[in-house]
């Protein structure tokens, strides 16, 4: 099987946009970083991560059969201890202690292209064959009904939103079922989701508008970025291109890919009205396959530029206020 390949089922649906507001989970984190009350701030590297490169007593469980190579397409890092990379023939591994040691958990399924990490026991990842679910920090998965891939926001292990280009989707049950959502997208594509409570959340489409629903799609408010003239953003086909999170209903943090291959962050403190925003520098002219996570308090983005590069490094970058 080509480890591209990836089940993406769209569909294109348009819908005019009317008057909503989200309401926030009471779930949601209480410790939101304050972005977007002064000017931008900057991403410090903090690690570097070359999967290649790590000792094999490094790593825990068997190294997938068919290519006897430890292979990443997508790697997320909750916080500097915690992290989950996932790649071809389901290796899916965690790690506790920053990256030097990597378990693999077992797996039956795919190649893997998404991924989504909401504490330090529920996560969730997408791909060829299927969604599945932890609930004990990645030592063992559940495989759910399949869901749309590469795009996951969740809450918890029961609760959230699947979405690829042109198909959003809404679970309340830990994946037993999904309810197809309209999206509101019309000639762009879904490029990244934020999921804020059963029904509510935001949509961003590749002409940088964005979109707020709280009542499972029957409506949607738009805003718009501030993308430029002829920019777009890069659809997340095989993998995240772009990430979103709002930390309370005010403040959030985007990172996302445009078609020129420069990688932007951008933040707002006034629910995404409006938003500042200032090119990662060090990570223009990325390669064909670069994938984007950030945790869930906005406080770390990983970028892993993937094995099909050539490459299979991730890069761990902690935000910074100035």
């Amino acid at each position: 099987m080509n480890v591209r390949q990836c089940l993406i089922i769209g569909f294109l649906s348009l819908f005019s946009a009317t008057s909503c507001s989200v309401h926030f989970d009471p779930r949601q984190r209480t410790d939101a970083i304050p972005f977007g009350e002064g000017p931008p701030g900057r991403w410090e590297k903090i690690k570097t991560i070359a999967y290649y490169d790590i000792p094999a007593e490094h790593l825990k469980g068997a190294i997938t059969p068919a290519y006897l190579l430890y292979m990443v397409t997508v790697a997320g890092f909750h916080n500097e201890s915690f992290g989950i990379s996932a790649g071809p023939d389901d290796d899916v591994r965690y790690t506790v202690d920053g990256g030097e040691v990597w378990t693999r958990a077992e797996g039956e399924l795919h190649c893997r292209h998404g991924l989504e990490i909401v504490d330090e026991l529920n996560a969730w990842h997408c791909g060829n064959g299927g969604t599945r679910v932890t609930e004990d920090g990645g030592r063992t998965w559940t495989t759910v009904t399949q869901s749309p891939c590469p795009i996951l926001s969740f809450l918890d292990s029961q609760t959230g939103w699947a979405a690829s280009p042109y198909l959003l989707q809404e679970t309340i049950d830990g994946g037993e079922s999904w309810t197809t959502l309209i999206p509101p997208v019309d000639e762009g594509a879904i490029a990244a989701a934020a999921y804020s409570g059963p029904g509510a959340g935001y949509i961003l489409d590749t002409f940088g508008a964005l979109h707020r629903t709280a009542n499972s799609g029957k409506t949607w408010e738009a805003s718009s970025i501030g993308l430029a003239a002829g920019e777009l953003l890069v659809p997340s086909y095989n993998g995240p291109r772009a990430t979103l999170r709002f930390v309370d209903e005010q403040h959030g943090v985007l990172v996302y890919d445009l078609e020129d291959r420069s990688v932007w962050f951008a933040v707002t403190a006034d629910g995404g009205q409006t938003w500042q925003r200032e090119e990662i520098a060090e990570l223009r002219d990325q390669a064909t396959y670069f994938q984007l996570f950030l945790s869930q308090d906005g406080s770390l983005l990983t970028v892993t530029n993937d094995f099909n590069n050539g490459t299979n490094v991730s890069t761990v970058f902690r935000y910074v206020e100035e």
